[in-house]
């Protein structure tokens, strides 16, 4: 599948970012070719492999604890944009 310069574009618009021509070709290109290497590893038979809905038995986990957090005031200090003690962040999804 070709990712084309207008779906980059547009995901370049969603999160933000600006690129110039020669990187928007490169992304378009750098993508198509992931999503190829995906397409051909859908094609793999896994059948025979058993299936691990799980990884829990092999991370260990550190119990829950307690601690004293932060002030709100340090914590929204240097915010750029803040109303009652909230963050203020930026309309992405219109």
């Amino acid at each position: 599948m070709e990712i084309t310069e207008n779906e980059i574009k547009r995901l370049a618009s969603l999160s933000r970012l600006q690129f110039n021509d020669d990187e928007m070709q490169k992304i378009a290109e750098d993508m198509s070719s992931i999503v190829s290497y995906v397409n051909e590893l859908q094609k793999i038979d896994t059948t025979s492999i058993q299936d691990n809905t799980t990884i829990r038995e092999f991370c260990e986990l550190r119990d829950d604890e307690v601690k004293e957090s932060l002030p709100n005031e340090a914590i929204i200090g240097n915010a750029p944009k803040k109303i009652n003690g909230y963050f203020i962040a930026p309309t992405v999804v219109e």
